[in-house]
């Protein structure tokens, strides 16, 4: 377990100091890709004086006018990182081992940290949806197999459609298995 941290991402006292990935049971590069654009867009504010002689003016001006969220104040951080040490996880009551974990709440901290980075839109809502109906899916197959069987659901290829917040199944070995079974 790491401690302190704010949102299981910034070290709570040194919010300079990140650690991308530790989140787990998580669909994990959307996720770490959010997270990626969290810790540099805080960077980029924390780090103003850097910004205006680095920078052109009107890259500047987009970052200003991003919406970027910033960290509260170190009061605030170090607050909730010691909640959340404490916590267990999402979970109540939680282990301290799941500290980490997310699982299902992974949706709400991928929303968190699209906000706090500045891409939350709802081009950003409609992917993390679709995101969340895939993951589900994939968690049924996978409770269909029994230990030692192949993993057939991993061989599932799917065609994402975002702005309805679904997806089409292109081939399933598991599907192939249901049809010719019946």
């Amino acid at each position: 377990r790491v401690q302190p941290l704010y949102e299981q991402l910034w070290h709570a006292q040194y919010p300079s100091v990140s650690f991308i990935g530790l989140p787990h049971s998580v669909v994990p590069f959307p996720l770490f890709e959010l997270q990626a654009n969290a810790v540099v867009s805080q960077l980029l504010l924390q780090s103003s004086s850097l910004l205006s002689s680095s920078l052109t003016e009107k890259e500047t001006e987009g970052l200003i006018e991003s919406q970027v969220v910033p960290l509260p104040s170190l009061q605030e951080r170090m607050e909730k990182a010691r909640l959340d040490a404490t916590s267990g996880g999402p979970e109540s009551p939680g282990r301290v081992q799941d500290t980490h974990f997310l699982g299902s709440h992974q949706w709400d901290y991928c929303l968190k940290m699209a906000k706090i980075g500045g891409v939350y839109d709802e081009s950003m809502e409609k992917y993390i949806a679709t995101n969340k109906a895939l993951y589900d899916r994939s968690g049924k197959e996978r409770k269909q197999i029994l230990p030692g069987e192949k993993d057939k659901y991993r061989e599932t290829r799917f065609q994402r459609d975002d702005e309805n917040r679904t997806y089409r199944i292109i081939y399933s070995e598991m599907e192939e298995e249901k049809s010719t079974v019946s």
